[in-house]
């Protein structure tokens, strides 16, 4: 009781205390505050650690800063020109995607993705994994986007396609004519290749694929831009061929007609929101015995001839799979990569 009663008296002598002065704050230390990069004195030179921390193409970096710096889509408020204002979360799903949408034209129509799969060497790798870094200090929705377009649906054709892919495919992805996305993860496999269910077999009377979604945990899961944008696909797919199972395949697969209209025998169903990255639209897909043509097969490693015979140089299906899977090691690597973008 006597504890109850020295509590008591204790909140009431707060209550009971004068209201706070209402003298000015403009004094207040933190309403003068300026960053520390623009008050605080360095001993070294910015320039050289500049070089070191990004190391490569510094003046194709500062000319896409600068075209950041002149759109609103990017920098819709001016902090002294020196900072750009963060993405704003405020705005609904819808309008953070095609916010990403539009900033990506925008890069587009001023070139800044001009070879980035049509040209061949390493200068123009090193080009874009700059192009990369600057687009994901500013927005990972951006960076991930465009990840998801050029390494993955480009990336597969480059490497998973032959050249009849590449001058087919190539240059309508680099313009955005198409707009690419990456059908491996499944729901009930996740990103484990080899345990994937959608199955494909081979119609030789018609000279197509036919590829279907046998299960629920078989539809493809968390595909970026699936579920507003992408118009084409790469589906990874068990192949059966003669009732035989041949392994992981690749296939071109196009999702969307040219006025956004899901293709026949297709279904896609949003994901909905996901916390800071709601400006990629990431969906689910289900086959339904869909077809595509023979040579939408990327054959870099196997090949169905027409009348329905599979052929490959590596006859040893472990090692098939391996020379399969090796080129997504640049995706490994590029999530590696982000993190360090990040840190930025």
């Amino acid at each position: 009781m006597e504890q109850a009663f020295k509590r008591t008296q204790i909140l009431t002598n707060h209550l009971l205390q004068s209201s706070p002065s209402s003298q000015t704050l403009s004094s207040n230390a933190c309403l003068s505050y300026s960053r520390p990069e623009l008050s605080e004195n360095y001993a070294f030179d910015i320039k050289d650690m500049r070089k070191l921390i990004d190391r490569h193409n510094l003046e194709e970096r500062d000319w896409l800063f600068g075209l950041m710096k002149q759109s609103k889509l990017f920098n819709p408020k001016v902090r002294g020109g020196k900072v750009f204002v963060s993405p704003d979360y405020n705005q609904s799903m819808e309008q953070q995607r095609e916010m990403t949408l539009k900033r990506i034209e925008y890069l587009l129509e001023k070139g800044a993705f001009k070879g980035w799969l049509t040209e061949k060497g390493e200068d123009i790798e090193m080009r874009k994994f700059a192009g990369f870094e600057v687009c994901s200090i500013y927005d990972h929705s951006l960076f991930t986007k465009l990840g998801v377009h050029f390494f993955l649906w480009g990336g597969a054709i480059q490497f998973f396609g032959t050249k009849h892919h590449h001058d087919k495919w190539l240059m309508d992805t680099e313009n955005y004519s198409i707009k690419g996305c990456f059908a491996m993860t499944e729901l009930g496999h996740g990103s484990n290749v080899r345990g994937l269910e959608t199955v494909t077999t081979y119609d030789s009377n018609t000279g197509e694929f036919v590829i279907n979604t046998p299960c629920e945990s078989a539809q493809k899961y968390w595909i970026g831009g699936a579920a507003n944008h992408a118009t084409h696909t790469v589906v990874f797919s068990q192949l059966h061929i003669n009732g035989t199972n041949q392994g992981v395949h690749a296939f071109i697969v196009q999702i969307r007609d040219a006025d956004g209209n899901i293709c026949p025998n297709i279904r896609i169903v949003d994901c909905g929101h996901k916390i800071g990255l709601n400006g990629v639209d990431n969906g689910r897909i289900w086959f339904d015995n869909v077809r595509v043509p023979r040579e939408n097969l990327l054959n870099s490693v196997a090949d169905v001839s027409p009348d329905g015979k599979y052929l490959s140089s590596i006859e040893n299906p472990d090692q098939r799979f391996a020379a399969f899977m090796a080129p997504l090691t640049v995706g490994r690597v590029n999530i590696a990569i982000s993190s360090v973008y990040q840190s930025k």
